[in-house]
């Protein structure tokens, strides 16, 4: 019988993983829920689970914020989230498999069975590894655009931007390596189509890569800190937007 522990944000999908062990994976014992930072800490240093389903993104901060606060992670741990895009961060955190929502019963048993091998002994951590990396590489697609500059047309990695900044007919797209692309398009085209790609313009000169807020500021009418150390201004009429996609 494996023991573990459901955390996500939203009670919702905890009942649903809970659901689908139920209906599914017999072998697993749900001994524990959590939901926000505290309760997270708290959980994981009073139980001793042999698995932990987390949520990757809670709220404004990151479940990797909260594992690097843990002095030991002496459990396996399976992803389950929407944000593909941390899926390759989990290596360094006992990360046995990522499941994409909505959950997919059939991956929930493989990774469940992944999981009971670990325990009998029957497979290795590399084996575990090998077969992430495959999953990770079929099912994950990071989005690109493409956008025409001076130089022709190139191919972007959405998630590579950190957020867009207007300068009237021309926008400044700010790079995650420090770099910039100058583009002879108004931020308004930019933000039709990074929107899907969870993107939001919180002001009328920036558009933002809501993947990217360091920090967000409630002083002086509101503003946020991206991961590059930027202070970016948050407009009235953005605000109330910004804090529903930040689950606050």
């Amino acid at each position: 019988m494996l023991k573990c522990i459901v955390i996500d944000d939203e009670k919702k999908d905890r009942e649903n993983i809970r659901l689908l062990l139920n209906l599914y994976c017999p072998q697993v014992e749900v001994i524990g829920e959590a939901y926000d930072k505290m309760s997270i800490l708290e959980m994981l240093s009073t139980s001793k689970p042999d698995l932990v389903f987390l949520d990757i993104q809670l709220g404004a901060i990151s479940i990797f914020e909260i594992l690097n606060e843990l002095d030991t992670i002496n459990f396996n741990i399976i992803f389950v989230t929407a944000h593909d895009e941390y899926a390759l961060k989990g290596y360094q955190y006992n990360a046995i498999d990522y499941i994409l929502k909505p959950i997919n019963p059939k991956h929930l048993i493989k990774a469940i069975n992944k999981a009971l091998d670990i325990k009998k002994k029957q497979i290795s951590k590399n084996d575990i590894i090998n077969d992430f990396k495959e999953f990770y590489s079929k099912t994950i697609e990071i989005p690109k655009i493409s956008i025409t500059d001076s130089k022709g047309v190139r191919m972007v990695k959405a998630i590579d931007i950190l957020y867009c900044m207007s300068d009237g007919n021309y926008t400044t797209l700010i790079m995650m390596d420090e770099s910039e692309i100058v583009i002879s398009k108004n931020l308004k085209h930019f933000e039709s189509k990074l929107t899907i790609y969870n993107f939001l313009r919180i002001h009328k000169s920036y558009l933002i890569n809501l993947n990217h807020i360091d920090l967000l500021m409630k002083e002086q009418g509101g503003s946020v800190i991206m991961k590059n150390g930027k202070s970016l201004p948050v407009s009235r009429n953005s605000k109330k937007e910004l804090y529903k996609k930040l689950n606050i």
